[in-house]
This record gives C-alpha cells, structure tokens and sequence, in this order.
C-alpha cells in the first residue's frame, strides 16, 4: 500500500466502531413464545428500563394481564427478579459499551502516532463486542430464573450488525499493526541484500 493510502485507510478504522454504536438501535435480542416474537429490545431500550407492560407484544400482553389477575402469587415471584415488574430496572452500565465503542473509534484514529493506539482500538472493540453476548447471555439467564422456560431468546439484528462491524475494525486495526512491522522487515531484508552484494 502506498503511504498517502496507507494513511487514508487508517482514518477509516474509526468508522465501523461508530457504525457499530448506531447498529445497536436495532434489536438486540428476539424474544419469542411459542414461535412468536414478543419483544425485540434494543440494547438502549434495555439500558434505560424495558417496560415490559407496553412492550410485548400478542400473547404475552394477554397472557401477562390474565396471570395479574387469577395468579398474583406468580408476578410476585417475578418481583424478585425484577423488583418493579414489569417495569425492568434500568441496567445503565450497558452504556459503557457504546461508551468503548467510541473509545475505539478514538484511539482508532490516534493510530497514525503509534501501533499501541491501534492495540487500544483492537481490545476496546473486542471487549465491547463480549460484553454484548454476555448481555444476551443475561437475557435468557433472567427467563429461564423466573420460570419462563416456554419464552425463547435469540439474537437480534443489532448484535449481529455490531459484531460484524466490530470485526472489521478488528481486522483493519491488524492490518496498521501489521503494516509498520512488514515494513520494517523488508527494510532490514533489503538492507541485507544490498551488504551482500556490496561483499560480492
């Protein structure tokens, strides 16, 4: 690559981490019950306090009012799990995800002043892209404690988006690390050549 591309390239690595925070207004996970989608949340929607009476969707809205009022004993057992059901408690911290994804952006375009930005950019972003899983991990995990085994959580559009585009920032902030380092072996290579057949 010549270096004025080179250069060029590296500005962009910022790019997909931030494409990455905007992919996270889709859903994060699919919530579905007996094969149909319910609640499709975003990871900003769970952040802020999913409440799950306005959110669901047909049959779990019409489920959920008919446990209210022949089954109390059952949302209280959902209470302790999510104290003020069915409005989820605000998870906040999700936002420090979103909050590395910047920080990945940032460090990715600090890239041109050294390899150990690009190393930050590239730890950053895989950090973020774990988080997000592990959240989804979470999801399910919650289901299955308050006894919600018919309710299925798959992942959403958003996390695959974010996680493809986190991978390619993955490797587009290897390819900077790598760049110098090729350089600096061909320099010494042809450094060696050329002592060679000044000998000869």
């Amino acid at each position: 690559m010549p270096n004025k591309f080179f250069r060029f390239f590296q500005r962009l690595v910022g790019l997909p981490y931030l494409l990455a925070i905007l992919g996270l207004l889709m859903p994060l996970a699919s919530v579905s019950c007996t094969e149909q989608v319910i609640a499709e949340p975003s990871m900003y929607e769970i952040a802020l306090g999913l409440d799950l009476g306005t959110e669901l969707k047909e049959p779990a809205t019409s489920l959920l009012k008919k446990m209210e009022e022949g089954n109390p004993r059952s949302i209280e057992r959902f209470k302790d799990f999510i104290p003020n059901f069915p409005k989820m408690e605000p998870m906040l911290h999700l936002f420090g995800i979103a909050a590395a994804l910047f920080l990945a952006a940032v460090f990715a375009l600090l890239a041109p002043l050294g390899y150990y930005a690009s190393l930050g950019s590239l730890a950053l972003g895989m950090l973020s892209m774990f988080s997000l899983w592990a959240v989804l991990s979470q999801i399910g995990a919650l289901c299955n404690a308050i006894g919600m085994n018919v309710l299925r959580v798959d992942p959403g559009v958003g996390i695959y988006c974010a996680s493809v585009l986190i991978l390619i920032g993955t490797a587009m902030n290897l390819a900077c690390i790598a760049r110098p380092i090729i350089d600096d072996l061909r320099a010494k290579r042809s450094a060696k050549n050329v002592a060679e057949q000044g000998k000869n």
